[in-house]
């Protein structure tokens, strides 16, 4: 139905994170007429790609690999090829991808990438937040907001002088008792919380009915129930970039 209406804009469905391996063709193969052009930038960054796919964005003379390289749903072999391909940006595969620990290793010990990138990837291991919170230099606010954190490391970021508990805030990893520990915080951001965090029936209904809590925030939580939205989210596209 979007694919076929002329008012939707193909190159924001080349955005969606959810599409079939026939959508990812689909939209692909229209990117060829120029009318109804889809951007493949887009589409190489945010689709789960088959082996086939990759190697076809990977060998078209019109994708940025840099594209390519944020790609979240990268395989291990994605991501040494990318690595090793010249021009590609090494910070991007450190922020997005999956990583070995070879290759979290490899990214750590280059001189040419930036460990503020590899702070930013939402699938770090516990040792691994735990040797870049301990490495001069990185910054702890994007430690604090992407992975997923042990009970001891939010503790620890918690009651860091340092962090910025609006970066932790900002967590979508975060366990109920620390939503309710950052709520009534006073350097805790009662919209970001709304925003990101996984809430219960109880902490959606305080911040529902808490003065200082934007609705537009809780409404663009992706973990609410849609019944909750439909009185402020209107609109095809329930995503975010």
């Amino acid at each position: 139905m979007l694919f076929n209406d002329s008012g939707v804009n193909k190159s924001f469905l080349a955005r969606n994170p959810n599409l079939t391996t026939e959508q990812i063709d689909l939209l692909y193969s229209r990117s060829s007429i120029k009318k109804d052009a889809v951007d493949k930038d887009y589409l190489s960054r945010y689709s789960k790609l088959t082996d086939e796919q990759f190697n076809l964005f990977f060998n078209d003379k019109d994708v940025s690999k840099n594209y390519l390289a944020r790609n979240s749903n990268l395989t291990t072999e994605q991501i040494d090829l990318l690595y090793f391909t010249e021009g590609v940006n090494k910070d991007y595969l450190a922020a997005h991808s999956k990583l070995t620990d070879k290759q979290f290793n490899r990214f750590f010990n280059d001189s040419g990438v930036d460990k503020d990138f590899l702070a930013r990837n939402s699938n770090l291991t516990t040792e691994q937040i735990d040797l870049l919170y301990s490495t001069e230099g990185v910054d702890k606010d994007n430690l604090a907001k992407y992975p997923k954190l042990t009970d001891k490391q939010f503790n620890l970021f918690f009651n860091d002088s340092d962090v910025n508990k609006d970066y932790l805030a900002q967590n979508s990893n975060l366990t109920t008792e620390q939503i309710d520990l950052l709520y009534s915080s006073e350097d805790g951001d009662k919209n970001h919380l709304a925003q990101y965090s996984k809430l219960t029936d109880e902490q959606f209904n305080l911040f529902f009915n808490d003065k200082d809590v934007n609705k537009n925030n809780l409404a663009l939580n992706p973990s609410i129930n849609p019944l909750h939205l439909k009185k402020w989210q209107a609109g095809i596209f329930n995503w975010s970039w």
